[in-house]
Order: C-alpha cells, then sequence, then structure tokens
C-alpha cells in the first residue's frame, strides 16, 4: 500500500480530501494529516509515507520549503500539490522538488477522484519504476545521461547536443523524471548566464518537453544579454567559432576577441565544452565535410576547402581517422546504403 500523508492547514480541506477520494481502491492509505509544514516533518520523524498531498500556501512552514526539506531527508517521497490556480506560479519550484500533479482546491469537489487517483497511482509507480526500456545496463545508461545533461556542454556543443538527444530517447526514464534533470539543468544554466529563471511550462508529452529544451537553448545561444561571467564568455566564443570554423582560426585569435590570455582561454574552455580547441574545430569541421559528402555532388578537394582544410591529403587523413575510411569510400558506402 502507498501511505499517504495530507497537509494543509484548512481542517476542513483536509478532511475533505480523506472522505472524497477512494483511497483503497488505489492501492492507497492515508496514514494522518497535519496543519503544516512544521507539523509534517515531526510526523515523518516518527512515521513513514511515501506520497504526501501538499498546500502551498501554509503558516510556520509553507509546501515549498517542506517540500525541499522533506526531499533532503528522503529524496524517494512523491509530492501532490494542493492549489488555487493564481498559486502557479510555484510549478517551477514545484516540478524540481518531483511533484507528481496539481489539484486546484476550487476545482477538487467536481474533480472524479477516481481518474485522479489513477494518474496518481500510475506517476507514482512510474516514478519508483524509472525506466521505459527494461535493458540490461538502463540504470546505468541514465546515470550517463544525468552526466552528460548536467555537464551543460550540450548547450556549447551542438554535435555533442544531437547526440545527447538521440541517446536520451533511447535510453530514457519516465517523463516526468526526465522532466525533473532538464529543469533542473536549465536552473544551473540560467543562473551561471545571468538570466532570470525560466518559466517552465506543465509538459504534456515528452516531444513537447524536448522542443521547449530547443527553444531554450536557442535563447542561451542568441542573446546578446548575457552575464560577463566565465560561462558567458566561453559562449561567446563558441558562437564566434561556429561562425568562422571554415577559415583558419586560432586559439590565440578568439582569446584575444573574448579578453582573455591564450592559456586562461584554453583552461576554461575546455571545462565548459569538454573539447580542447582544437578538437571542437576539428569536430565541425568534419561535420561540415560529411554533410557535403552526403548531400553535394562537390570533389573531394573542394569539399576539405569548404570544411575549412586547405590540404586535402591532411583533410583525408583527419577524415580516415574519424571515420576508418577515406572521404570518397565514405561517400559510396552510404549512397549504397540509401
Amino acid at each position: 500500500m502507498i501511505k499517504v500523508l495530507i497537509v494543509d492547514d484548512d481542517k476542513l480541506a483536509r478532511k475533505g480530501i480523506i472522505s472524497l477520494l477512494h483511497w483503497e481502491k488505489h492501492q492507497m492509505v492515508v496514514v494522518g494529516d497535519v496543519q503544516n509544514g512544521k507539523e509534517a516533518l515531526k510526523f515523518l520523524n516518527e512515521q513513514e509515507a511515501d506520497l504526501i498531498f501538499v498546500d502551498i500556501d501554509m503558516p510556520e512552514m509553507d509546501g515549498i520549503t517542506f517540500m525541499e526539506q522533506c526531499s533532503a531527508k528522503n529524496s524517494e517521497i512523491r509530492f501532490v500539490v494542493l492549489t488555487f490556480y493564481e498559486e502557479f506560479s510555484y510549478a517551477q519550484a514545484a516540478i524540481r522538488l518531483g511533484c507528481l500533479e496539481y489539484i486546484p482546491k476550487a476545482s477538487l469537489e467536481f474533480t472524479d477522484g477516481d481518474s485522479l487517483l489513477d494518474r496518481i497511482e500510475k506517476k507514482f509507480d512510474e516514478r519508483n519504476q524509472g525506466f521505459i526500456r527494461n535493458k540490461d545496463g538502463a540504470g546505468e545508461e541514465w546515470e550517463e545521461i544525468k552526466e552528460q545533461w548536467n555537464s551543460l556542454y550540450w548547450i556549447f556543443d551542438t554535435i555533442f547536443y544531437k547526440n545527447l538527444m538521440a541517446f536520451t530517447k533511447v535510453w530514457h526514464p519516465k517523463m516526468r523524471i526526465l522532466e525533473r534533470q532538464i529543469v533542473k539543468c536549465i536552473g544551473k544554466a540560467d543562473n551561471l548566464l545571468g538570466r532570470s529563471e525560466t518559466d517552465v511550462p506543465w509538459f504534456q508529452s515528452e516531444d513537447e518537453m524536448m522542443d521547449w529544451v530547443d527553444q531554450i537553448r536557442s535563447e542561451y545561444r542568441n542573446s546578446d544579454k548575457l552575464a560577463g561571467n566565465e560561462f558567458a564568455t566561453i559562449l561567446k566564443a563558441v558562437k564566434l567559432i561556429e561562425q568562422r570554423y571554415t577559415e583558419p582560426l586560432h586559439a590565440t585569435e578568439v582569446a584575444s576577441e573574448i579578453g582573455m590570455s591564450r592559456s586562461y582561454f584554453s583552461v576554461k574552455f575546455k571545462k565548459y565544452t569538454g573539447s580542447t580547441f582544437g578538437d571542437f574545430i576539428q569536430n565541425l569541421r568534419m561535420q561540415k565535410a560529411e554533410e557535403l559528402l552526403l548531400h553535394t555532388n562537390l570533389g573531394i578537394m573542394e569539399i576539405a576547402w569548404k570544411s575549412g582544410y586547405e590540404d586535402v591529403y591532411y583533410f583525408n587523413r583527419v577524415f580516415r581517422e574519424k571515420f576508418q575510411c577515406s572521404p570518397a569510400e565514405y561517400r559510396k558506402r552510404e549512397k549504397e546504403q540509401e
């Protein structure tokens, strides 16, 4: 059974929720009800709860503060937020803290209680089961995905970002787990870029969430109002490189344009992008070469030049190291597979 705790300063509201919903039908049992966050924390020191229905606006300790402190002690506890319509501005904080569902108090008595608990039960099970795909090593894959999102390399490196998005779609957790992870990363990036906190909508699907990530990433990269810190400065350097990578371009030149010494720039570039300056440019050039091989009939020499290589022999060598075949062989192989 899922043990439920009700936290609301309105006694009638607590009793109404308890009596209105058919808990046992959904493998749930109400183990207690208290009037604020402080009392809830005391309750949890003595008894266990798996799922907490919590009001946002309470005296002594509000719902968000309670959720933060509760999650710090036990990250496995899940929450359902009780709210008035005007309180939806708290959505972002609640998502970060693992909120499963919002229940508007004004419409609670008109809500289909069984449908509501069905949704909550399903989301609770999904959150605890963790993964859509039951594959060996799924836990390890998710840990790697989290590490890559947390690195924020995906903001700087478009190739890294595309690979991460593809990897996430293959090895991804249930949507709300993924949502919580991405929202935390967006908050981290907002802070590093000196932006106000990004408003987070309530996503209805994974595709909707990923489209939103695309949009936010574009806003980061296209903004002219970035903080003057290292993170934002390296992002400016990346944008400069992406505009000019087919030209002869050296780290000293880029460092000078963003106001850093050559050595300091190299260290910070690797820290924030995960790549050295040379590797970053080479990856961009190889991606360009691959696109031209697949989508044009240009000769190898012209492709080398358009990809930023003046020496076609050096271009061939670099390409072979990356793709384990020559540019001509690569084009032939891919055409045959179409």
